[in-house]
């Protein structure tokens, strides 16, 4: 089983692209129109989906998901949902196989809708209950629509939710209306075979620490809390949570580094960007006029978008908040990186600047609204600074100095999906805010401690919000090797 890493994925992509260049007039409408129904399939069985299916590349595989979301033949559109079923449950299969429940041909669509439930598959809940109603109530009394689709919808809905019970169904679903996802099994420990992980184990990432496998405690129970000063309550309780290995920098992303991305935006276009972000997105960071903000800082003043897309362009990833709390606090429930206790000489925060210490929250805020062109001189310090405060893996610079983007929805802690934000209901919150984690210069200790769960929208930029990136293992891959939907949702 290949795994690509940073220094191939760009050749990988090239790859896959030349691949699909050489059968791109095999989806041309009138190619297909021209060939009977016996050429059409052979066609799909022995040319198309062979080579389809030897795509490798996440980027180079969405533009196969536009295909079948897209594409004007039906049997197409068909014929390509078995492959966005081979990559679930990436993010953009899960985006594409829910939108495609929805498809206007049932030819497509009752697929989709089986492969929902099979892979039970939360975000496809809202889509399908809005088809046919509650399945806690249509398991026994099939009022309209009465049809195939809506016992295909049905049958798929028992799937995602796991039993056919009536009161089982009722429980579940309302917890699900009020939660937007279902129960957590985060200390479900998932069997991925041995060589999968020494492969990936076996690897030297350059720039990045290696987070083993295994359990650790998230969040902390309310008498830990540092600081009740702000909103705290969904930092706790604590949690026995599992997670797979994982590479993660040893430091957050620089200015330089996150320039070089930028610039190449603007020489090779926004190939690696996420497929929902903005139309006509400038990912300029907003820090790039102010001198204070020097090559060799973290980059700051830039949104969830650019995050992601300097990642990807990397061949990585933003971490879940899980990964970004493991790496930062370890196995054994410390509150801060280096211990129990709050030091503030260890890191770059609001009391570091101020000409005093703030004791309250009025002289916290008259005293970081003073923030302006001059004052700090420097507001952010080089990540080295912080080279006797890592954590318990030697990562540098988690708490303070600048929040760190996840890729973790604020409401539901699965993975951030912004383009459903507008689909779950005008007063939904899910999928509108992504988690920030360890604070800033602007901040005080009740907003650093790891498990803190920061927010804002994906689209919004500010001069303390920067990121560092993971490796992980492809989950699509992890999916295929344990041969079942995956269990621990604290995994993707």
């Amino acid at each position: 089983m290949k795994l690509y890493i940073s220094n191939s994925h760009k050749s990988l992509y090239e790859k896959d692209i030349n691949k699909l260049l050489k059968i791109e007039d095999k989806f041309e409408q009138d190619h297909l129109d021209g060939l009977g129904v016996d050429e059409l399939k052979h066609e799909f069985d022995f040319t198309i989906m062979p080579i389809i299916h030897s795509i490798e590349h996440p980027v180079a595989a969405e533009y196969i998901f536009g295909m079948a979301l897209g594409h004007p033949h039906t049997y197409t559109r068909y014929r390509l949902v078995d492959f966005v079923e081979r990559w679930l449950p990436y993010f953009s299969a899960i985006e594409t196989i829910v939108r495609l429940t929805h498809d206007p041909d049932d030819l497509v669509s009752f697929r989709a809708i089986e492969i929902c439930g099979k892979e039970r598959i939360e975000e496809s809940y809202k889509f399908l209950s809005t088809i046919i109603g509650e399945a806690s109530i249509k398991v026994h009394t099939p009022n309209k629509p009465v049809g195939l689709g809506a016992q295909k919808v049905l049958t798929s809905l028992v799937d995602l939710l796991g039993t056919e019970d009536p009161e089982e169904l009722e429980i579940i679903e309302k917890f699900y209306l009020n939660k937007g996802h279902l129960f957590n099994k985060y200390d479900f420990e998932e069997k991925i075979p041995i060589d999968l992980l020494e492969e990936f184990c076996n690897k030297e990432e350059e720039g990045m620490v290696l987070i083993p496998g295994g359990f650790f405690i998230y969040g902390l129970d309310p008498h830990q809390i540092p600081d009740k000063t702000f909103g705290w309550e969904d930092a706790s309780p604590s949690q026995k949570v599992w997670l797979p290995p994982f590479f993660i920098d040893k430091y957050p992303t620089t200015n330089k580094e996150y320039d070089e991305f930028v610039y190449s935006i603007k020489t090779d276009g926004h190939i690696f960007c996420h497929p929902n972000e903005p139309e006509e997105k400038e990912h300029q960071r907003n820090t790039y006029w102010d001198k204070r903000f020097k090559p060799d800082h973290p980059v700051t003043g830039i949104d969830w978008y650019d995050a992601f897309a300097y990642a990807r362009w990397k061949g990585k990833e933003l971490p879940t908040e899980f990964q970004w709390e493991k790496a930062a606090r370890g196995t054994d429930g410390l509150i801060w990186p280096w211990g129990n206790s709050f030091e503030g000489k260890k890191v770059n925060w609001a009391g570091r600047w101020l000409e005093e210490e703030p004791l309250n929250l009025k002289d916290w805020r008259e005293g970081i609204t003073k923030f302006n062109e001059k004052i700090p001189l420097e507001p952010i310090k080089k990540a080295q600074t912080f080279e006797n405060t890592s954590s318990p893996y030697g990562i540098v610079g988690m708490i303070g100095n600048h929040w760190e983007w996840t890729r973790s929805d604020l409401e539901t802690r699965r993975e951030f999906h912004p383009i459903f934000n507008d689909k779950m209901g005008k007063d939904s919150k899910r999928h509108a805010f992504a988690v920030l984690k360890g604070g800033s210069f602007f901040s005080m200790p009740g907003l650093m401690y790891p498990s803190y769960r920061g927010k804002d929208i994906p689209f919004c930029r500010h001069n303390e919000m920067g990121f560092r990136c993971v490796r992980n293992i492809p989950i699509n891959k992890i999916r295929r090797a344990i041969g079942r939907p995956l269990t621990n949702k604290a995994v993707y």
